[in-house]
């Protein structure tokens, strides 16, 4: 067998992966017809006439697979593989599978094929019924079998495999699955089974992409959940509240007469008579007359003993199960069950505090990101499940606090790298079929650099969080072609084109935020050419940058009136988040940004963008109460107002219209960590080998905790209020250093003075271990 050796980074540490490149055998399939619906299944038998010690099955499987050896899955993952452009790029999966052949020495492997991404067949906006790498679902899989005597033998795809169809009548990502358990065929997957009746596979051509095995976790069941309540709702419909929005599945148990028709549509939200809204999230299909129900299942009973019905090949995102038969059939709580999907991340920080409306505030946004990262990072898990680009780099923060979702995101850069176009350009969403490009000239270009950024933004903030430079590296040469690109397409170092404050409910000058994000792709570029080793290009970027500064300050900046000229939260708040108000005028902007939002009652009136600037440009300007405040306010519009009215996610829009299940106005959950804890990452040490401590002693706030698991170890930083004193405690790990900063005056014990953004703070230097700190109350 051949292996290429390959490295990959996390938290900075080496670990040495070798890649399998020696494939033996074919893609095989069991039809080249796109619009053929059923899900194939395929097996193959073999013999071991030695001792196993050791067997690997390599598995390629698009859209999604299903594997087995001797009747037993090889994985509890589900929606396996990865999702990217298959004719660029394609993942394989690796499972160690030598337990399941230590007894016997005839053995079956099968596998069933779902088509995911691969062959989507339902009809939406984004034409992924017409993407270039449509073909029908075909496998590619080596098992690997070492002997005890050293020796190996692959058992490998090819027209020697035999293949029918099953029980799967139809599935689909934006839809769901038909499923008829009358077509079951009990034991195809065992050795036991006579495949006599079967066809041979049929040789296949590859998808197209290159294949490297996939290093990111895969998507599993991270959590079961039970009904809140159901309500019969006529004698052939039920309607069941799961007490959540999340994304996934239900796991159904049933009994009736064979045939039977039970269909689950899935949603979010109920009309205002109490009945499922089956219209809600549906503007973007273009479904045809025969085509599935969007988010709709439909099993038909087999007859008999009660039986279990799980979807396999789809997923969606809900709170409500409307489920209608067309016989009268019992049902109760115990007969749903949901099944929440995510990418199986490990949980990498925590955080807890005094106040109930925060945590709530927390875990709605912890539920959103859970639900938003299956394989790619994702807008919503029900309408579209698309890989949007600002989505990503805006909540890529929440992700990396809250887990180790770094291999995800690295997976991620990799399909927005096969997404640029040759001149530098980026798509609103990756992975992409084509759709979502701005061109130049054409009537396209409607994204901007707020979306187009995302390669830069991220990896950015891998490198910030892990002090991984090789992702820099990796990737610099991407990052500086779309600077490039940006420089190209501006008009005397504005950008005049993009989507502006997307979600907004006042307006923001397009040229206001897309230049302001154009700055920070040429200041960033700056910075990483400078860790690529390119200080010729670190000195052009900073130049840029510069340039862009002054172009923007000469455009939107009075300096008779001492005021930016356009004065809404977003357009406020982005001039001192992206740096480009000198530091007198980022006082005086951040003061007239607090202003308006007590004029305003705290109530937000930004969008996506200004999600990411408001709280933390107030709070690092000494109005931490006043972001607080606003976070936390129930009126409308706000964050509050959603959690006070029910909500468990995060919803796409202030008003709650639209989707109810998107992390996009989620950078919240970050500035916790950040602010509220205190917990800062050093652009000077990355990776945390160096960070701040410097929390924000809300008054409405009697204690905060956080954690947050590094290369190092864990930080943890806690404060609580004690008569008239705040007690801090934080943990150092080994080899790190922690500078804390308190207001000036809090320290019982002072320290060095330092000044930064313009307050006088107290700085205490800390190394490996776990410290007290007392302060006056503030």
């Amino acid at each position: 067998m051949k292996f290429i050796l390959t490295v990959t980074l996390l938290f900075a540490s080496c670990f040495v992966h070798a890649q399998y490149t020696d494939w033996k055998g074919t893609w095989i399939t069991n039809t080249e017809d796109t619009t053929a619906t059923r899900a194939p299944y395929f097996r193959k038998i073999f013999s071991t006439q030695k001792k196993v010690v050791k067997a690997t099955a390599y598995v390629a499987g698009v859209g999604y697979h299903i594997v087995y050896i001797n009747g037993k899955p090889v994985t509890d993952a589900v929606l396996e593989q990865a999702y990217t452009r298959y004719d660029k790029r394609l993942l394989y999966k690796v499972y160690d599978v030598s337990a399941l052949l230590q007894t016997g020495n005839r053995h079956s492997i099968a596998a069933e094929l779902g088509n995911g991404w691969y062959n989507v067949q339902s009809h939406a906006v984004w034409g992924f019924q017409s993407a270039p790498w449509r073909k029908t679902p075909r496998l590619l899989l080596n098992l690997a079998v070492t002997y005890s005597d050293g020796t190996t033998d692959i058992i490998a795809t090819d027209d020697s495999w035999k293949c029918a169809t099953g029980p799967s009548q139809f599935n689909s990502l934006y839809c769901g699955e038909i499923y008829d358990a009358r077509q079951e065929v009990p034991g195809w997957n065992t050795t036991s089974f006579n495949d006599a009746s079967w066809k041979q596979a049929l040789k296949t051509q590859s998808p197209g992409g290159s294949l490297s095995e996939q290093l990111m976790p895969s998507i599993k069941v991270i959590r079961r959940i039970k009904p809140l309540a159901v309500r019969k709702v006529d004698k052939n419909t039920y309607l069941f509240d799961m007490g959540q929005n999340f994304a996934g599945v239900v796991t159904m148990k049933v009994q009736g007469k064979a045939g039977t028709k039970v269909t689950l549509h899935y949603g979010e939200v109920l009309t205002k008579d109490g009945q499922m809204d089956l219209k809600h999230n549906t503007e973007h299909m273009r479904s045809l007359p025969d085509d599935l129900p969007f988010q709709t299942d439909i099993y038909y009973l087999k007859g008999g003993p009660q039986e279990t019905f799980t979807p396999r090949f789809t997923y969606h995102g809900f709170q409500y199960v409307q489920v209608t038969t067309d016989a009268e059939l019992s049902m109760d709580q115990h007969s749903l069950e949901g099944l929440f999907y995510s990418t199986a991340f490990e949980e990498a920080g925590h955080f807890t505090s005094s106040d109930t409306m925060i945590n709530r505030l927390y875990e709605a946004a912890r539920q959103s990101y859970r639900s938003n990262f299956l394989s790619i990072p994702t807008d919503c898990p029900q309408r579209e499940k698309n890989g949007w680009t600002a989505d990503a780099q805006i909540s890529a923060e929440v992700g990396l606090w809250n887990y180790n979702s770094t291999p995800g995101y690295l997976k991620w850069l990799h399909d927005l790298r096969d997404a640029q176009t040759p001149e530098g350009g980026f798509p609103g969403i990756a992975p992409s079929n084509g759709w979502g490009y701005d061109r130049q000239g054409e009537d396209e270009q409607i994204f901007g650099p707020a979306w187009g950024s995302a390669l830069t933004m991220v990896t950015w903030y891998l490198y910030l969080y892990n002090g991984d430079s090789a992702v820099v590296e990796e990737h610099y040469p991407a990052i500086k072609r779309y600077a490039d690109v940006l420089t190209k397409r501006s008009e005397g170092h504005l950008v005049k084109f993009g989507l502006d404050d997307w979600m907004s409910l006042v307006k923001t000058p397009v040229t206001f935020t897309s230049t302001a994000y154009y700055y920070t792709v040429a200041d960033l570029t700056a910075k990483m050419a400078r860790i690529a080793g390119s200080q010729e290009d670190a000195k052009a970027y900073e130049n840029l940058a510069k340039e862009i500064r002054t172009t923007f300050n000469d455009r939107f900046f009075d300096p008779a009136a001492g005021l930016y000229k356009d004065s809404t939260m977003t357009a406020l708040s982005a001039a001192v988040f992206h740096g480009l108000a000198a530091p007198e005028v980022a006082k005086v902007t951040t003061a007239q940004l607090q202003a308006q939002i007590i004029r305003k009652n705290y109530h937000a009136d930004f969008g996506v963008m200004g999600t990411k600037y408001v709280l933390p440009v107030l709070s690092e300007r000494g109005y931490a109460e006043t972001a607080f405040r606003m976070l936390t306010d129930t009126g409308y519009a706000g964050w509050g107002h959603w959690i006070a009215n029910g909500a468990t996610t995060l919803f796409e829009d202030w008003p709650g219209e639209l989707s109810h299940n998107h992390i996009f106005f989620g950078d919240y959950c970050a500035w916790f960590y950040k602010t509220l804890a205190g917990i800062r990452p050093d652009e000077e040490a990355p990776g945390f080998k160096q960070f701040f401590i410097q929390p924000a002693f809300v008054k409405a706030l009697s204690f905060v905790k956080a954690d947050h698991n590094t290369r190092y170890g864990q930080i943890r930083s806690e404060w609580k209020r004690s008569g008239s004193k705040i007690l801090l405690q934080v943990t150092v790990p080994v080899g790190t250093i922690a500078k804390v900063r308190v207001p000036a005056g809090a320290l019982l014990k002072p320290g060095q003075r330092v000044t930064a953004d313009g307050q006088t703070l107290e700085q205490i230097i800390l190394k490996a271990g776990k410290h007290s700190i007392e302060l006056k109350s503030i």
